[in-house]
């Protein structure tokens, strides 16, 4: 266990080290704002749905169809509460115009991808990364429709941005429905292709860390961590959110396995996509940087806790 905390406190210090660099890059004016749009268009339509396509090409094995289904059934299920939970938490902070989809995205919406993958197979091994690997199926398809609404209703001039089923067909969104046909035919392991989208997608993280980073550096450092309305968010986003999701879940999930990789992808700071998207959709950017910062430093603290918590 103890080897385990320390693989995740390793994948911390690299997020906080890329974010660090954007943050530094911003303020020798190496970044700016124009360069951060361009940069998170090329990541949502190229490295991220290469991202997606590698991690079914690349894999030694897949679960059954059975398994698939099942898995992405329980991964919707827990959207469900999720999306209902956004929508309470937000109502009950009174979160003003403008910043609502942001609050909303930040409590739906983890980092399941870079950070979920290395602690799950810290705690689980690989085959918690496998389910990890479907749940990110079902996190894909939803956070480029429902988080793109919620963003969407943020947009900083008052305009509505009208989401039809043409902005649903994205790049990420067609990857996602390959990836799970692939997973399907139990298409994996494929020399070459798999390795080239691997090596494409590898680009998405440090990417979206440095725009992150650089997104922050646009604020005085006493603004980075947000207010106390901000702080209550990222409480429910890390600690409430993965123990309701144990409570409504442990009754009728029996694998504990499968229960173990649901708690803790529910635990996740804020999904680094989160700002690039509102930089795309004219979201409420500053929120959203905030809102990543301040829970990835928290889960520093709050995934081993919530580990020891469930017994892990």
């Amino acid at each position: 266990m103890a080897a385990g905390f320390a693989d995740i406190f390793v994948q911390m210090a690299i997020l906080f080290a890329v974010g660090a660099a954007g943050y530094a890059a911003k303020r020798l004016r190496l970044m700016d704002e124009d360069f951060d749009k361009k940069l998170s268009k090329l990541i949502l339509n190229i490295s991220l749905p290469a991202m997606i396509l590698a991690s079914v090409l690349t894999a030694e094995s897949l679960p059954s169809p059975s398994q698939v289904l099942w898995t992405m059934a329980v991964a919707c299920l827990s959207y469900v509460v999720l999306i209902a939970v956004g929508f309470a938490v937000t109502a009950a902070l009174r979160v003003p115009h403008g910043s609502r989809g942001a609050y909303r995205f930040m409590l739906v919406f983890g980092n399941t991808g870079f950070l979920g993958y290395p602690v799950i197979m810290a705690i689980f091994g690989a085959q918690g990364v496998i389910l990890a690997t479907i749940f990110n199926l079902a996190f894909n398809c939803l956070v480029f429709t429902v988080g793109v609404w919620f963003l969407a209703q943020d947009n900083e001039y008052g305009v509505k941005v009208k989401m039809g089923p043409k902005a649903f067909l994205s790049p990420s969104i067609v990857s996602c429905a390959a990836a799970l046909a692939l997973t399907f035919a139990n298409v994996h392991g494929v020399p070459v292709v798999g390795e080239a989208l691997d090596t494409l997608g590898s680009l998405t993280t440090p990417a979206a860390m440095m725009i992150i980073g650089s997104s922050l550096a646009n604020m005085p450092v006493r603004e980075l961590i947000g207010g106390p309305r901000l702080a209550a968010a990222a409480l429910v986003r890390l600690v409430v959110t993965p123990l309701l999701i144990w409570l409504a879940f442990r009754f009728f999930v029996d694998d504990p396995l499968l229960l173990g990789v649901l708690v803790v992808i529910s635990a996740m700071p804020v999904a680094t996509n989160g700002t690039m998207l509102s930089y795309q959709y004219g979201g409420d950017v500053r929120t959203m940087a905030q809102g990543t910062f301040l829970t990835t430093v928290c889960s520093l603290v709050t995934i081993p806790l919530l580990a020891v918590f469930l017994g892990m």
